[in-house]
């Protein structure tokens, strides 16, 4: 992972920012400073001290994202807001403070707040059964909801056992646009299924755009409103947020403000997609707008008179499920997944959040219980935007000295190059999975099979330190006295050091031996999914490798002869090399095993039609 150069003054406010990070440093007194040292100050996972931060304009290049917006909130207020790279990349049209984006999965911490106004309007209540307020629509009985009906607070949490973990959107030419009880249904042309209950309610969390979507039929119901007109009404007129809306699409005075849409994925269309899924995944915003709903939020928990009471926002931020419990323990709350380090016991360190992830776009939205800070990021890429996302806030939490929201710094401990180059190798971590270290100077650099540099840190004979998480990991030696083995700390099997020359079949496929890449994949019992899963991944990749897809497609078609998804896969492999005769065939025989898959039946008829 390189490093950049950043001015001599820019180090000394990065410096004195750094120093005493885990306490409480304090943000520059001018405002201009501050903005400063978050642009400069771009964070692995884990600081390194004495690690220059990465300037954000370097990042953006970095990860390929065009275009995102920053809002940063401090003492309960809207600190700045800054638009960086361009929302347009054929007009050139600049980010500014004003331009929208899709804010995705914040849809829904925005959904919950909706429903606890209703709530306190006695509308709807947390704790009745949902289907009590669904007249559009009903939520399936069985024998999971005779013994548990499934509640309000149990779909705002992710605890409603109900279906559909995720929505995927349409492109605009998508028309008529279907309805939610439609969606809710699963009928044809919704390329969705039926939300039903699957599990049993109220025992565990399970992430589900469905529960959300069924929480929003029961808000339309009980109003008689659309929802981006009941959203208006609740939320964002009484707030001021006058470019925030659940419309869908977006109406014309706002489609001109926001950003385009950008994605390296096979799948993506070049354009914004359209989310009638609205509380699913339907909002757009500003970072501005989201902030001051962060801040609202905030001065509600703390009984400042924000739009909801305390006590909806008490029970908004009160845990009621792990999700996942590490050097991060992360709960759910509703409508809001609640952060704080292990063992945490100061308030100060206690954080809500929402993250969203859309057709070409990536959002964060976050903010402490207590103190005032956050900061909302949205970007214009659903690709490295994620970690870009990601770097942006650890900045502002360092430059803002956010209390336990950073691990404890990184010090490298000096070590002779004789050491150092012992433990440059390739360990393998699994059948085709290779870690790669090589030196940058004091330093180590891992990568695991092609993915991106991450920083290691000598931190003990033997030992090293990781940033990208909370683990060490060692080196073990043969009797020779030679590095023949690393092991993460929580691993049990060691990684053994593989010998020059043999090589993992990704490895081989990078060096374009695609025939002995697919005679180790031969070897390897890979079912259909798997084959043709990374057939996917090679074909739409950047730069394309289609001659290894090709193989890898021959392969699975060799071991699964009658999988209809083999010869989609061939048939999509040959129109993206123009081989319509080929595509045609593959197509037909998909059919042939497979006549339900509509989308395949779609290309077919394209193809034959020019």
């Amino acid at each position: 992972m390189s490093t950049y150069p950043i001015r001599f003054t820019l180090l000394l406010v990065y410096w004195q920012l750094t120093i005493g990070s885990m306490t409480m440093a304090q943000p520059a007194r001018k405002q201009a400073d501050r903005i400063t040292a978050v642009e400069n100050s771009l964070l692995p996972y884990v600081p390194v001290a004495g690690l220059p931060g990465w300037n954000l304009l370097d990042r953006m290049r970095h990860y390929k994202v065009p275009g995102l917006s920053i809002a940063v909130i401090h003492n309960y207020q809207v600190d700045w807001v800054k638009g960086y790279g361009l929302a347009d990349t054929t007009t050139h049209r600049a980010v500014t403070p004003q331009t929208l984006f899709s804010a995705g999965s914040i849809s829904k911490l925005v959904a919950a707040m909706a429903a606890l106004r209703l709530v306190e309007q006695d509308k709807l209540s947390l704790d009745a059964p949902i289907n009590q307020y669904l007249t559009s629509w009903k939520l399936g009985d069985n024998g999971f909801t005779q013994q548990t009906p499934v509640t309000l607070r149990m779909l705002l949490s992710h605890r409603g056992g109900t279906s559909q973990s995720a929505y995927f959107g349409f492109t605009p030419d998508k028309q008529p646009l279907p309805s939610v009880p439609d969606i809710l249904a699963g009928k044809p042309g919704t390329e969705s299924r039926r939300v039903v209950v699957n599990s049993e309610p109220n025992k565990e969390f399970r992430y589900s755009g469905g529960g959300y979507l069924v929480a929003q039929m029961a808000m339309m119901d009980v109003t008689k409103q659309d929802f981006a007109t009941l959203t208006n009404q609740l939320l964002f007129k009484p707030l001021g947020l006058t470019r925030t809306t659940f419309a869908q699409p977006l109406p014309p005075s706002l489609a001109t403000q926001a950003s385009w849409a950008y994605s390296t994925n096979g799948w993506f269309k070049g354009m914004p997609y359209v989310y009638p899924q609205q509380a699913a995944a339907g909002l757009y915003s500003t970072p501005a707008d989201l902030a001051r709903l962060v801040i609202d939020l905030q001065n509600s928990y703390r009984g400042k008179g924000g739009l909801l009471s305390q006590s909806s926002v008490k029970a908004m931020m009160t845990p009621l499920a792990v999700v996942s419990d590490g050097f991060i323990n992360e709960q759910i709350g509703l409508g809001t997944f609640l952060l704080q380090q292990h063992g945490n016991t100061d308030e100060r360190g206690r954080y809500f959040e929402h993250t969203g992830t859309n057709a070409g776009f990536v959002a964060y939205a976050l903010g402490s219980l207590v103190g005032g800070n956050g900061v909302v990021v949205m970007l214009n890429d659903n690709n490295g935007a994620n970690e870009l996302g990601k770097e942006i806030r650890r900045a502002v939490a360092q430059a803002y000295g956010w209390t336990g929201f950073l691990p404890k710094p990184l010090v490298t401990k000096s070590l002779p190059d004789s050491l150092l180059n012992a433990y440059v190798g390739r360990y393998q971590r699994g059948a085709d999975e290779v870690v790669s270290i090589r030196r940058s100077g004091n330093r180590l650099i891992e990568r695991v099979n092609n993915g991106d540099d991450i920083i290691c840190v000598p931190v003990g004979r033997d030992t090293i330190a990781f940033t990208d998480y909370t683990a060490r990991a060692y080196f073990s030696r043969n009797k020779a006295g030679r590095v023949d083995s690393l092991r993460v700390e929580w691993q049990q099997t060691p990684m053994p050091r593989l010998p020059d020359g043999q090589y993992l079949p990704n490895e081989l496929i990078r060096m374009g031996r695609i025939d002995d890449a697919v005679a180790g994949y031969r070897t390897m019992n890979m079912n259909v999914s798997q084959l043709t899963y990374l057939a996917y991944e090679l074909a739409m990749s950047r730069p394309r490798n289609l001659p290894a897809a090709e193989g890898l497609l021959r392969l699975a078609q060799e071991q699964f002869p009658n999988e209809s998804i083999v010869y989609a896969s061939l048939g999509e492999l040959y129109r993206l090399r123009g081989e319509k005769n080929r595509a045609i065939e593959a197509f037909r025989q998909c059919l042939k095993f497979d006549a339900s898959d509509e989308e395949v039946r779609k290309k077919l008829i394209a193809l034959e039609a020019n």
